[in-house]
């Protein structure tokens, strides 16, 4: 290679290295999660943790149960998007996700055979980390713990040593080996504590591997079926995956563990639950999924909905209006629900109510194309009156709003706000001078309407989420 063309290659490299070095410049990051540490008495050492949020988390007041992964390095990240998906989707609910990196991995997940009672990165999750959490985020106290292959038995051993802190587990192939202490463990202990307080959910998933691991899962799983046909305060899942490999089935265990823990949170057919008794077996279901799982189950919208349009499909209207009053009820922002409600009305020939109810959901989304269009096929007139909130006006909302640290960033773009957190960005359109119907552009979501508070003289002093939400002071 002469020298002209070395340094031609060079160059080449050189440039293209610092065009990519402007395209990352560019670009904004996609944030997962973020990462703490916290000095821990138990292991004697400084312990690395990550968080996962849900999404809209700083625009809300809810509540949230904790799922606790082991391994966090590698399983974090999918853990974190699996749940956010499944929950998105209506499936599960919305939870906080908290990932425990090893230090030393032997060490960490396996030295609770070395000595009797919990071990020490027990100890740490228990009396250091659990409540650090639960101080610094909205938390409910419902916990699952997913542990893989070595963290599997950990797992197992948080059940024996720990149960009060969890609620559920997933097991990703539990690497029994040869030892068969652990499983005759775990019967003895639940031989011992037939406590219908107990209520634990436990999934177990295996992949395409034979041998002990095998056994050792079977033999467990045994038990496990046994018990909970017997005593009420255990319900277990065992799957196997023989498609997938040791190293590849966390997945798929996350997926299906947590469709397994939440059975019920989604009803397959509400319109078949409906017709066997009506609205209160809707009510019914979700208040018994509340109770089993130890914290309020709201009904979805969607399940609502799914009834409300096969009530209207056979033209069962007063049931149908019951329906979906329920749901204006439940969630009074919600646009769908003034739609399919304004559209009913129309059905049943009570044109000024479905024109107010329509002209309602407007008010809360001036482009809602949807009861828009209703309207104008009722030949009514469907302008909203447009609201012109003046460049000035604009200004005095832009700046940072949380409680004690900036959560909601309000920035200017032309004669428009936008609304930021630290993973999201919504769309704020003026409903009046003070209030703006926020969107973040999920088909899984509404949106919202945030108001300005201000003071005598005029200033800004903060926003609030309604129905719900955040209430935020103006910070800077």
């Amino acid at each position: 290679m002469t020298l002209r063309l070395a340094l031609r290659i060079g160059l080449s490299a050189l440039a293209l290295g610092l065009r990519s070095l402007c395209f990352a410049a560019d670009g904004e990051p996609i944030v997962m999660g973020q990462r703490f540490q916290l000095r821990s008495e138990s292991t004697g050492e400084m312990r690395t943790y990550q968080v996962h949020r849900p999404p809209n988390y700083d625009i809300g007041n809810a509540r949230y149960p904790v799922l606790i992964v082991l391994d966090g390095n590698e399983h974090f990240q999918h853990v974190s998007a699996t749940v956010d998906f499944l929950a998105g989707a209506g499936k599960i609910p919305a939870m906080l996700v908290v990932g425990i990196p090893n230090t030393d991995r032997v060490r960490d997940l396996l030295s609770y055979s070395a000595a009797p009672g919990p071990s020490a990165l027990l100890k740490f999750i228990t009396d250091e980390l659990v409540p650090k959490i639960d101080r610094g985020y909205r938390t409910r106290p419902y916990r699952l713990l997913m542990g893989w292959s070595d963290g599997g038995l950990f797992a197992l051993h948080a059940l024996i040593q720990a149960p009060e802190t969890f609620r559920g587990y997933v097991l990703a192939v539990p690497a029994f080996g040869d030892d068969r202490a652990l499983p005759k463990a775990v019967s003895a202990f639940l031989d011992a504590h037939k406590d219908p307080f107990l209520n634990t959910d436990v999934f177990m998933a295996t992949a395409d591997e034979t041998g002990s691991n095998l056994t050792g899962a079977f033999e467990l799983s045994s038990y496990l079926q046994t018990r909970a046909s017997r005593v009420r305060d255990l319900r277990f899942t065992l799957r196997r995956y023989p498609d997938e490999s040791h190293g590849s089935v966390p997945l798929r265990t996350i997926y299906d563990g947590l469709l397994s823990v939440f059975e019920g949170w989604e009803i397959e057919s509400p319109f078949t639950v409906y017709d066997q008794g009506g609205l209160a077996a809707i009510e019914k279901h979700f208040a018994a999924l509340s109770e089993r799982l130890g914290f309020p189950a709201a009904v979805p919208d969607e399940a609502l909905f799914a009834t409300f349009g096969q009530l209207e499909y056979r033209k069962r209207f007063p049931e149908a209006e019951q329906v979906i009053r329920r749901a204006i009820e439940l969630y009074p922002d919600n646009t769908t629900a003034l739609y399919y409600a304004g559209r009913l009305y129309m059905e049943m020939g009570n044109t000024p109510l479905a024109v107010e109810t329509l002209k309602k959901a407007l008010l809360l989304s001036p482009n809602d194309g949807a009861a828009r269009s209703l309207l104008e096929e009722m030949k009514v007139d469907a302008v909203v009156p447009e609201q012109h909130v003046t460049g000035k006006d604009v200004a005095k909302y832009v700046g940072g709003y949380g409680t004690s640290a900036v959560v909601f960033e309000i920035e200017r773009r032309g004669d428009r706000i936008v609304g930021k957190t630290a993973d999201k960005e919504y769309e704020l359109e003026a409903l009046s001078g003070t209030r703006f119907h926020w969107s973040d552009h999920n088909v899984y979501s509404n949106g919202g309407t945030v108001s300005f508070r201000a003071d005598s003289r005029g200033r800004v002093t903060g926003l609030v989420f309604e129905n719900g939400g955040a209430e935020l002071k103006r910070l800077k």
